[in-house]
């Protein structure tokens, strides 16, 4: 009595094709939901092509080599090159012709040879080289991109390399074992375990990289809107709510050092507005964003906190560093808003400052005492930078008032230093 074999190959393969088409299929209808995306149209068209290509493979034997061998490979190298162009668009790539074009290129150059092209063992190294290329091309070009965080890149990469891999493995295997000069689409052929196995990996490899490759885009959209929510739209730094957040964790994970809260405001800012209309007041606002963006420290925490109100994160060795770096960003602005656009504006600012000792602390009450220190250096003459005269704020609010009298001493000093 005969044994019914588990896989049936030509059901694997039109699975396999139905799965792939419906599969592209739903990706340029989420492409046609957000056209934005445009590597969604890439991928889903790679998807769509690659099934056409595997169509017209397993049909060889029942219709022309032309077709089933030289067509269908030159349709199966365009969708991977497709897809390499998804991946490279998605990371702010311009397609590039030559990668679009190569594969094919290479294997109607091949068809031409004959000593190639009648060699099954020649086309299976050609394909294999061509194919797992384009594969470890697409898990580079997002491997490059890896500085943003996308959870979904990191298996996405992993799987195209390792089809990339697999494809470059049978080049060494089809040498040591030389594929016998038979129709591949025979019947002993497709009736075999081997074909079936594969056939079973290849559907279930394109449903796994299709999906990620969705929750990919979809990652990005929601980390766009996340950053969006928690971004100022005129100068690109946080806005209040994402600064207060980022400088209480700042505070709370701050293990040595001195953290410095910065609060900033531009002096006299109505009257530019008033005098050299809001299109240059937006203008002084971006060049002080992009003054704080260039000139804090490496590591500080920047944000606008409301109209012409900023603030900053400062870390440093000591009270006298961080002062150096209010004093840094307030002579710079001088500088680049003095004359802006060929219009002398001559804007500055006013920086309040105050200090905490390393480990946990209020961000409310450090905010509180640097305003306290901005409206001094206000009073004082605008211009200026302030120390709040209570410099550090305790970890323990008993502690003894000897272990905070050297502390307010050495602010005293730094602040008469800054007012002269």
């Amino acid at each position: 009595m005969g044994v019914m074999p588990l896989l049936d190959v030509p059901t694997i393969y039109v699975l396999m094709l139905s799965v792939m088409v419906l599969l592209g299929a739903l990706t340029l209808f989420a492409w046609l939901q957000n056209r934005a995306v445009r590597a969604l149209a890439w991928w889903g068209g790679a998807v769509l092509v690659m099934a056409v290509a595997l169509g017209l493979l397993c049909l060889r034997g029942t219709i022309p080599d032309a077709c089933s061998v030289d067509l269908a490979y030159v349709v199966l190298f365009t969708a991977c090159a497709l897809m390499l162009e998804g991946a490279r668009c998605f990371e702010g790539r311009r397609a590039s012709p030559v990668l679009l074009l190569a594969g094919a290129v290479v294997w109607i150059a091949a068809c031409q040879v004959p000593a190639l092209y009648e060699s099954a063992t020649a086309r299976m190294i050609i394909v294999s080289l061509a194919v797992g290329l384009y594969s470890l091309g697409c898990a580079y070009v997002l491997w490059r991109g890896r500085a943003e965080p996308l959870l979904s890149r990191w298996p996405l990469i992993v799987l195209t390399a390792l089809g990339g891999g697999l494809f470059l493995l049978r080049i060494p295997l089809a040498v040591v074992y030389p594929l016998a000069e038979a129709p591949v689409a025979s019947f002993d052929a497709l009736r075999s375990l081997w074909f079936a196995v594969v056939s079973a990996f290849t559907l279930l490899y394109f449903i796994a990289i299709n999906y990620l490759f969705l929750a990919l885009t979809k990652e990005r959209s929601e980390l766009a809107h996340k950053r969006a929510a928690m971004t100022d739209a005129l100068t690109g730094l946080a806005n209040r709510r994402a600064f207060m957040e980022f400088a209480e964790q700042r505070l709370n994970a701050r293990a040595s050092g001195t953290v410095a809260f910065l609060l900033f405001d531009l002096d006299r800012f109505k009257s530019i507005n008033d005098g050299h209309g809001h299109a240059m007041g937006d203008r002084v606002l971006r060049l002080f964003a992009q003054t704080l963006s260039a000139t804090l420290p490496r590591g500080s925490i920047a944000g606008r906190i409301g109209g012409e109100e900023f603030a900053a994160i400062v870390t440093g060795p000591d009270q006298k560093a961080t002062l150096a770096a209010a004093e840094h960003v307030r002579e710079s602005f001088a500088v680049v808003a003095g004359v802006v656009d060929g219009v002398l504006v001559a804007a500055t600012v006013s920086v309040g400052l105050a200090h905490a000792d390393s480990g946990p602390a209020g961000i409310e009450t450090l905010c509180e005492r640097a305003d306290k220190a901005l409206y001094t250096a206000k009073a004082l003459g605008r211009n200026r930078v302030e120390c709040a005269v209570d410099g550090f704020v305790p970890l323990v609010p008993d502690a003894a008032a000897d272990l905070l009298l050297p502390a307010s001493g050495q602010t005293q000093r730094a602040t008469k230093r800054a007012a002269a």
